[in-house]
């Protein structure tokens, strides 16, 4: 069984409480039930104590996994440049502006969806990987300041950059939170998110795509206008 699903954003009550533990611990359980092994999309930087709920919700996630009592690997991934590209992207073709939570300056690891489900696949096409966790990131650091540019280049279309100040950041995640909570974990998630080495893991499996920001970015405007499309 392999579980990918977030609640980071979504319609109605999605959230990582709701997904991201709950959701989980019902695959987990069926799957101890069917007595197959797991195979669990995380984050790197997963734990108890992290200021962001998507990331204690996965590492609630794992904790359930290794005491499942079943065979078990974990992909954590870095930021996925698809759901960042989104937050971005939206906005900019509805109104011509994209927000910026804060200065907008610190590097963040971008990944891509399509990357990570590679090391997912060789750990449900062979038992090597039972018992590891494999933590992946891109080629990409960029600061909210570069991507909100590579959007722009990459749409080709042009916007105003807002930046929110992080005191209005900060308020902003209380004060959405019952209102519109997928927007409060954004804002919460940017002033948060650092960079990371991904070294390790792409040494180990020298094979893995290293899809870079421009070329998921194509991909995802390509999904995009075939979805708008009729017929």
């Amino acid at each position: 069984m392999v579980s990918a699903v977030h609640g980071f954003a979504g319609p109605g009550g999605v959230s990582p409480a709701s997904v991201d533990r709950a959701g989980n611990a019902h695959l987990i359980h069926a799957a101890a039930r069917a007595g197959v092994a797991f195979v669990l999309v995380s984050v790197v930087g997963a734990s108890p104590g992290h200021p962001i709920g998507l990331f204690r919700a996965k590492h609630a996630a794992e904790d359930m996994l290794r005491s499942s009592g079943i065979p078990w690997t974990m992909v954590r991934a870095t930021a996925l440049m698809e759901t960042w590209a989104t937050i971005m992207s939206h906005p900019l073709q509805a109104s011509g502006m994209i927000p910026v939570f804060g200065r907008g300056d610190n590097p963040v690891n971008f990944v891509s969806a399509a990357d990570v489900a590679t090391p997912a696949e060789l750990a449900i096409t062979g038992s090597g990987l039972r018992g590891q966790v494999l933590e992946l990131g891109g080629p990409d650091n960029l600061t909210f300041n570069e991507l909100a540019a590579t959007v722009q280049e990459t749409t080709r279309r042009r916007g105003t950059v807002r930046h929110i100040p992080r005191h209005a950041v900060q308020a902003m995640a209380w004060l959405t939170a019952a209102i519109t909570p997928a927007l409060a974990r954004q804002a919460r998630a940017a002033l948060a998110m650092d960079t990371f080495d991904p070294t390790p893991t792409r040494r180990a499996f020298p094979d893995l795509p290293e899809t870079g920001i421009r070329l998921a970015l194509k991909d995802l405007l390509q999904g995009d206008r075939r979805e708008r499309r009729p017929g």
